[in-house]
């Protein structure tokens, strides 16, 4: 399922200007790749996360899945931070619940 592109650019705008910390921290700890510099939330849909990612190699997309797949915009928050937690667990740093 897609989801309007109004509410896909809200969140991307967003994620550039607040939480960009966390956009990196997603992307190099579910990838593993540590050598990424820059990653930017650039779509999203019922299924999962696009990211751009930009290392010294150059910039590639990557898609990451959501726990589940959602269909409501208020869903897209939680998912993101589930991937955040997860993110968070591949680096041994997320506190314990």
């Amino acid at each position: 399922m897609r989801f309007d592109d109004d509410v896909v650019h809200a969140i991307c705008e967003y994620m550039k200007h607040d939480p960009t910390e966390s956009s990196l921290t997603i992307v190099q700890g579910l990838t593993g790749d540590r050598t990424v510099t820059a990653a930017e939330l650039t779509g999203f849909d019922s299924d999962g996360a696009e990211f751009d990612a930009t290392s010294p190699s150059g910039t590639r997309q990557v898609r990451l899945p959501w726990s589940r797949q959602i269909s409501e915009r208020a869903e897209v928050r939680g998912e993101l931070f589930a991937l955040l937690d997860r993110a968070m667990d591949a680096f041994g740093s997320r506190a314990a619940d």
